[in-house]
């Protein structure tokens, strides 16, 4: 359906004008001329609502009449105070004007200029507006190896986004919990004690040894005080004696008792370093003796207590290794997870009436390339198909300031939208007057 004929009164900068659009009008002329005027004038008639500025200077009323080439008239009044619409069908008025209006067309399809200029955020919401895609939640959830949760209102696009971006993020976790256990067991291993090797034997034998040879040298020692205390003890009586002989002969054997005390004593001073050599001998055979076991034993629980942190550090590092073959095993998975996710996007993107389309980290890609850094003609057609899919029955396109659009491009946008059998109404700015011709006449 299209229009077949378009009446403007007291619209903007257009006193009167009367125009026969064809599939594609350019409405061409001087800056401030009213050419935008007729293209607010259609949008304000598909958009409804009412705006007061759309008034002509100077004019209590304007209007603006749309006639279908079914014949279905569609006529805004403007005035200061409102903007009320009628719609009349087989030569009759139609009570609900503004949702058949709405049943002819979509307002997003009205201008796909709009969607060129729109920031990003706003062209993907369009995009996924525009092109609904029902994801089987459990066949992704089963995908993806997460759960995946995701209501009537979401698209598809975005659910499998999210999810991709989701297994994404994991394996990254997981790549970097392996390069960390990697590094941790690489530690270990060298820090980690070598096998030790030296004495053999049994600790609580050379223990034994160790007490056995103690109370050896306990024996002798108190062998040696012993005999010590008995020679001392006999001395002594020997000594009582004389000085009990001689007390009667003091003065007459003085010199002699003395020299026999000397004797004795100078004999009881070898005696005592003989007993002070057998002790120190006795003393060094315990040294001796036990050095070697105390040695022994040391060598044995320093042994034991190697053993002990390098059997701990084996079992660490085995730990750590079957905890990074899981690691490994789940970075995998999450790896064939995000094939399989891209394969299942690529699968439902096939079947998208815009081949090559897709939404990635809130972007636009078509054929893997970013939607700014496609030249002006793939921009333009992704537009115009958008366009398509989203005009209703009445497929009106109003394109003001085509002006940015080379040639080509423009001649591309035209073709393009006729193509799609899409009526075109597009304003130029020129250096002549006024005026507006068909595609039958350019």
């Amino acid at each position: 359906m299209k229009i077949s004929h378009l009446k403007i009164s007291n619209i903007l900068g257009i006193r009167e004008a009367e125009i026969e659009p064809g599939r594609f009008t350019e409405i061409s002329g001087k800056n401030g001329q009213g050419k935008t005027s007729v293209l607010e004038a259609i949008k304000s008639v598909l958009e409804g609502g009412h705006d007061a500025t759309l008034l002509r200077r100077g004019a209590d009323a304007g209007e603006i009449v749309l006639v279908l080439d079914d014949g279905t008239t569609i006529r805004k009044r403007v005035t200061a105070k409102s903007s009320p619409v009628e719609v009349i069908q087989g030569g009759q008025k139609q009570k609900q004007p503004g949702n058949i209006i709405k049943e002819l067309t979509d307002l997003l399809s009205v201008n796909p200029v709009d969607f060129l200029r729109a920031p990003k955020k706003s062209r993907v919401q369009v995009l996924l507006d525009t092109m609904p895609i029902a994801v089987d939640v459990e066949k992704l959830a089963q995908i993806a190896n997460i759960p995946v949760h995701a209501d009537g209102d979401t698209n598809g696009l975005a659910v499998i986004e999210a999810v991709r971006k989701q297994v994404f993020d994991d394996r990254t976790g997981t790549n970097r919990a392996i390069k960390e256990k990697e590094a941790t067991i690489n530690q270990l291993e060298l820090a980690m004690p070598d096998a030790p090797g030296g004495v053999d034997g049994s600790e609580d034998e050379l223990a034994q040894q160790v007490v056995a040879a103690t109370a050896t040298k306990d024996a002798e020692l108190e062998r040696i005080r012993t005999k010590l205390d008995g020679i001392k003890t006999k001395n002594q009586s020997q000594i009582d004696a004389i000085r009990e002989e001689t007390q009667r002969q003091i003065d007459e054997i003085k010199t002699k008792a003395l020299k026999d005390v000397e004797a004795i004593q100078a004999e009881e001073r070898r005696i005592e370093g003989l007993a002070g050599q057998q002790r120190e001998k006795a003393i060094q055979t315990h040294t001796d003796t036990v050095t070697p076991l105390n040695q022994a034993l040391e060598s044995i629980r320093s042994n034991r207590e190697l053993h002990a942190k390098r059997s701990q550090t084996l079992e660490t590092i085995n730990t750590m290794e079957k905890e990074l073959e899981v690691l490994e095993d789940d970075a995998g998975k999450q790896t064939k997870a995000l094939a399989d996710i891209d394969k299942y996007k690529s699968e439902l993107l096939d079947a998208l009436p815009i081949p090559g389309l897709e939404v990635r980290d809130g972007e636009i890609y078509r054929d893997g390339v970013q939607f700014d850094r496609l030249n002006t003609a793939q921009q333009v057609d992704i537009a115009v198909e958008i366009a398509r899919l989203r005009a209703g029955e009445l497929g009106v396109v109003c394109v003001d300031g085509l002006e940015l659009l080379d040639k080509d491009a423009f001649e591309a946008f035209r073709e393009r939208c006729i193509g799609h059998d899409l009526q075109l109404f597009v304003s130029r700015v020129s250096d002549q007057e006024f005026q507006v011709k068909t595609d039958t006449q350019l």
